[in-house]
């Protein structure tokens, strides 16, 4: 049995951790418990690399035998990020990214800057950073028929979506043109949190795993924090 905290930008994601994905780790005996990021009341916004610092320190000091993640939208985080710079550095040099390679720089850095700042901890081992590609939403267009049946959006616009892209999380990071956005402009009165939860559910966390690339690497990761514990 183990158990992980996985610090989370806001509401959207507490739900989706809490009541979709935590119901599926628990059946691998590993137990999450979704922590909103900064203050009480905190309600997402610009993800600032010191706020999460301090989160994931505080998870870090308290248990030893805890793993601490994090779950942030990438279009969110601080333009100062461990990593954001070397990111947007190579894309203004021309280089074509995909979602996974910007992840894993991301990760890296930020995996790097906690074990150096937390080394008394055992944060190398107990420390699995995670950043959303785009951004939570992106995982709704893991199914069109479910999303356009519980979002009540016309599924030739979801399709059209999906088709402009190799997975959904490759959806633009354009702050205009996120999945969440798109989803907005195609829906009036759109509820993220609500209706976040009720899709996630009916498409369910395996097939978005074989949809989603880098979510289904982190799921594998913490899977074998399982293995790594027997």
């Amino acid at each position: 049995m183990s158990s992980l905290y996985i610090v989370v930008e806001g509401q959207t994601e507490q739900t989706f951790v809490r009541d979709v994905l935590s119901p599926y780790m628990a059946y691998k005996r590993i137990y999450l418990h979704p922590v909103l990021i900064g203050k009480p009341g905190h309600k997402g916004g610009n993800i600032h690399f010191g706020r999460a610092k301090k989160d994931i320190g505080t998870f870090l000091k308290q248990q030893t035998n805890t793993y601490i993640s994090t779950m942030f939208d990438y279009f969110r985080i601080d333009p100062n990020w461990p990593g954001m710079s070397d990111v947007s550095k190579r894309i203004r040099n021309g280089a074509n990214l995909s979602a996974i390679d910007k992840a894993k720089t991301l990760e890296a850095e930020t995996f790097s800057a906690i074990v150096e700042s937390f080394s008394g901890h055992d944060s190398e081992n107990r420390f699995i950073p995670y950043i959303e590609m785009h951004e939570f939403e992106a995982l709704l267009f893991s199914d069109a028929d479910i999303l356009a049946e519980k979002s009540g959006i016309n599924i030739l616009e979801i399709q059209k979506i999906n088709d402009e892209y190799e997975n959904p999380e490759e959806i633009n990071d354009n702050p205009t043109k996120t999945p969440g956005k798109r989803l907005e402009a195609l829906k009036t009165g759109y509820r993220k949190v609500a209706m976040g939860k009720t899709i996630s559910e009916a498409i369910g966390i395996k097939k978005i795993r074989e949809q989603c690339p880098h979510f289904n690497n982190w799921l594998t990761k913490l899977e074998n924090i399982k293995n790594e514990t027997e």
